[in-house]
């Protein structure tokens, strides 16, 4: 895809227990919210995982850590649904 597409959401890597995966997922948009905070953006997924939740890429990560506790703990809890892409 060029880039003005890939630039538009931060990424992630899927593989979580809901929705689909593998390729039907790939460049579908999730919101994902951390729990603790309710902090939420929108991040496009570019690829699979396969540790049962979601890797975001470190600027997403940052985007919705606001109050430090992902990078204390090594990891968010997070709640994620997919939505549409705003392409």
């Amino acid at each position: 895809m060029p880039l003005v597409w890939r630039q538009r959401y931060g990424w992630t890597a899927f593989c979580g227990p809901a929705g689909a995966h593998g390729q039907p997922s790939c460049g579908r948009c999730l919101q994902v919210t951390n729990r603790a905070t309710g902090a939420r953006t929108v991040a496009r997924v570019v690829d699979q995982c396969d540790n049962g939740g979601l890797d975001l890429d470190v600027a997403v990560f940052r985007q919705i850590d606001t109050d430090g506790g992902g990078v204390a703990n090594g990891h968010l809890v997070v709640e994620y649904e997919f939505v549409g892409c705003q392409d």
